[in-house]
């Protein structure tokens, strides 16, 4: 499958920059319209698309996913304060080849919007948040050409030993995270961060008191600053 059923907001008359915006586990391009709307505001000449998840959500079907987490993790360990940041990761190693898959058909949508829209690689960005963010940067680091830029809100590092394999392209990255995030443990950040420098990927990484597993508008202005 690599065409989403999607929600997309033109910005401009004559837009010249591509954001695909990729909503998480248990979501639906709705869930994070509320983010959208403030990132709408801060930006120009721009179309945002949210691809919609093709698959009901194994914990509630009246929502959505990119892949399921219950096939290794079904007790969801990754949540549990008490699960080590090495058994995290481990979980989400486990899923390389599911990322993988997703992030090709990702990759194959990515082509048809910039058809679409007349718009290169040098002017398209993909974020994403929770699954969504390691969708994103799976995605942007094996893709054949260079994204302008990668944005992973509250997400980590996926599918690493397959991954690493087959990184083609190394886009500059934006990291955004809640210190209050128990569900994408904020704990496991320094982790991803360590094994992006491992590879030799540049990134800006900023964090926000307070905030849980949820984006706000602060971070929508620095992913429209990064964006410009």
């Amino acid at each position: 499958m690599s065409h989403f059923d999607n929600k997309y907001y033109k910005i401009g008359v004559n837009p010249q920059k591509l954001i695909i915006f990729i909503h998480g586990y248990n979501g639906s391009p709705e869930a994070i319209d509320y983010a959208i709307q403030s990132l709408k505001g801060k930006l120009d000449n721009t179309v945002i698309v949210v691809p919609r998840a093709p698959y009901p959500c194994e914990k509630d079907v009246n929502n959505l996913q990119w892949l399921s987490f219950y096939q290794v993790d079904p007790k969801a360990e990754f949540r549990n304060p008490d699960s080590s940041v090495e058994k995290i990761f481990d979980i989400f190693d486990a899923l390389a080849q599911s990322f993988a898959e997703t992030a090709a058909q990702m990759n194959d949508f990515i082509d048809r919007l910039q058809q679409q829209f007349d718009i290169d690689d040098h002017n398209t960005y993909i974020a994403g948040f929770s699954q969504g963010a390691m969708i994103a940067l799976y995605t942007a680091l094996t893709r054949k050409s260079t994204l302008a830029g990668c944005i992973m809100l509250s997400g980590i590092v996926a599918g690493r030993p397959l991954l690493e394999k087959n990184i083609t392209a190394k886009p500059e990255l934006l990291v955004l995270h809640g210190e209050d995030d128990a569900t994408v443990q904020y704990k496991t950040l320094p982790t991803t961060l360590k094994w992006l420098d491992e590879q030799k990927i540049k990134y800006s990484c900023f964090t926000y008191k307070g905030l849980a597993h949820r984006m706000n508008d602060d971070e929508m202005q620095q992913l429209a600053d990064f964006a410009k």
